[in-house]
């Protein structure tokens, strides 16, 4: 692959005035030639003034260039660096604000080239930029190479050798990566790790899978497994299983689906899309109730109004009628049975059944949270905490453990710890 090597110029390149050794510069191009590396480019940054380094950057340029090396003029470029950097160039700021001019210029010219970075050269400040630049994520594809004093090297030390912080901007992608997918913000995961140097395309379309179940999209989020078929772990065999029954829309899958999904916008402090869930889960749960265990088969649509009160008018010779007619709403008031199945007409439906009377209190409880839902959708209210939150989660558990057993432990935390035990271990 071919490379642009970039580099302050420091006072002792070329070559040590003290020492008569190479400097930073020709040491480290001439390693890299060495091992075959094609440079396609040296830009050098220099600074200005009394103590510039303009004439050790001139110098640089035509040693390079007496060289047998396949350099030309033209490949080789000179620039001063800001007034403010000349002024004082131990700012760590103007400097990583310089080194990066440079970086977007010689990546924009020179695209998918590797860039070779000198960390040996130039004040402190000047050769700490690169490692910087490497840390913060700038530098895509580059590596950064110190050049050692030969005065100060010890037995079996190399003079040139790459000192990269890649190494720990990934444990720090890492970390942040681990804590967006705890945070069920799998969208954001995604963003980060593909700003990382971090392994991807396994990990992209697993947070990608996570994303849309979140989403209730179970299509896209089966799709995104089509390319990591071949991983076995036990988590993701379940999470497979799992999406192949809300994409049959099981009834009893939907109904955890709903409920898990609200335990995390309640764990986000998503007040508001909480209530949202609960007044799914109660819609829901009547439904399954009415139409699974009863068998009753009636439905919400317009267009089965008229066949849906047909078979209710059925049910015990039409005791089950006139029990609805007698039947009073929390608020006062009679059902409407001139038109659709309200869930308050389940929910009576549900009340007239003995055998699903214990379930009752625990729906009507429901009532409260699902009023508050429809002043928020409809008065444009806002909500910053759940009141009795310990007792209405209570009210969920109970509900969903008598309608579709204990709910085990939420498939979504499960999905985040195989995530992250990739990340903190690798990829396998």
């Amino acid at each position: 692959m071919s490379s642009v090597f970039l580099s302050f110029v420091g006072q002792q390149d070329p070559v040590s005035d003290k020492t008569r050794e190479d400097g930073s510069i020709v040491s480290l191009i001439r390693h890299l030639l060495t091992e075959g590396q094609t440079i396609d480019h040296v830009f050098l940054l220099f600074t200005r003034g009394e103590k510039g380094t303009q004439e050790r950057a001139e110098l640089t340029k035509a040693w390079l260039l007496e060289e047998d090396w396949p350099f030309l003029a033209h490949s080789i470029t000179l620039q001063a660096v800001e007034e403010a950097l000349s002024q004082d160039p131990i700012n760590q700021l103007l400097a990583v604000q310089v080194a990066r001019q440079a970086v977007i210029m010689m990546q924009q010219q020179y695209s998918g080239a590797s860039l070779e970075l000198n960390g040996s050269s130039g004040t402190p400040a000047m050769k700490s930029a690169w490692s910087i630049l490497q840390a913060t994520g700038d530098v895509r594809h580059g590596r950064v190479w110190q050049v050692r004093n030969p005065a100060d090297m010890q037995l079996g030390q190399a003079r040139v050798f790459r000192n990269d912080v890649n190494a720990l901007k990934n444990e720090f992608d890492s970390q942040v990566i681990q804590q967006q997918i705890k945070d069920y913000n799998y969208s954001g995961a995604g963003v980060t790790l593909q700003a990382s140097n971090l392994d991807q395309a396994i990990l992209l379309a697993l947070l990608q899978s996570g994303f849309y179940r979140l989403s209730f999209d179970f299509d896209r989020a089966f799709n995104c497994l089509e390319g990591v078929a071949h991983l076995t772990q036990p988590e993701l065999a379940n999470w497979r299983q799992d999406l192949s029954a809300l994409r049959q829309k099981d009834p009893k899958a939907i109904l955890k689906e709903i409920y898990f999904n609200g335990l995390i916008r309640l764990r986000n402090q998503r007040y508001a899309d909480f209530l949202v869930s609960v007044f799914q889960l109660q819609e829901q749960l009547l439904d399954y109730l009415v139409n699974h265990r009863l068998g009753l088969n009636v439905s919400g649509e317009r267009s089965q109004t008229a066949l849906s009160w047909q078979r209710i008018n059925q049910v015990d010779q039409g005791k089950l009628r006139q029990y609805l007619k007698t039947y009073r709403l929390p608020k006062g008031g009679a059902l409407d049975l001139d038109n659709g199945i309200s869930r308050y007409v389940l929910l009576a439906i549900v009340e007239y059944d003995a055998q699903l009377a214990a379930l009752v209190p625990h729906l009507k409880d429901l009532n409260r949270y699902c009023e508050l839902r429809n002043r928020l959708v409809h008065g444009a209210e806002g909500v910053s905490a759940i009141a009795d939150e310990a007792q209405l989660l209570t009210t969920l558990h109970k509900l969903m453990k008598q309608v579709v057993g204990t709910p085990t432990l939420n498939p979504f935390d499960r999905f985040n710890q195989q995530l992250c035990e990739w990340l903190q271990g690798g990829q396998s």
